[in-house]
């Protein structure tokens, strides 16, 4: 049953993130991260990389992250929302099997205007 799980995650993640418009670049951002719905949350500073770079956008996340209290790393991914110059996730830290809240910061901007 774990087994079939992780397929059916990577699957899907495969699928989120390679439906990314060609337009799209990707985008780097830079931040904390909370792990909650534990005994113990977490506090981390993470890096995730999204499926878009440009403003007001509904992204794909992945990413990694470092705890201070355990000096332990997880990975995770799930979905965001970009603003001026960062962006907001909502993901699943694998390793810690726990929901992730991340802000980070990073080169968001408003998307390229292209005059016909």
């Amino acid at each position: 049953m774990k087994y079939e799980f992780k397929i059916l995650s990577a699957t899907a993640l495969y699928l989120i993130l390679s439906t990314v418009p060609v337009y799209a670049a990707p985008g780097i951002v830079i931040g904390f991260s909370y792990n909650f719905g534990t005994e113990t949350p977490k506090l981390g500073v993470t890096t995730k990389v999204l499926s878009s770079d440009e403003l007001d956008d509904v992204v794909a996340a992945a990413g990694v992250t470092y705890f201070f209290d355990d000096n332990s790393i997880g990975w995770d991914a799930g979905l965001g929302y970009t603003f001026d110059g960062g962006a907001a996730t909502l993901s699943y830290d694998f390793r810690h099997k726990s929901p992730q809240f991340s802000l980070g910061f990073g080169d968001i901007h408003a998307p390229e205007r292209h005059n016909i």
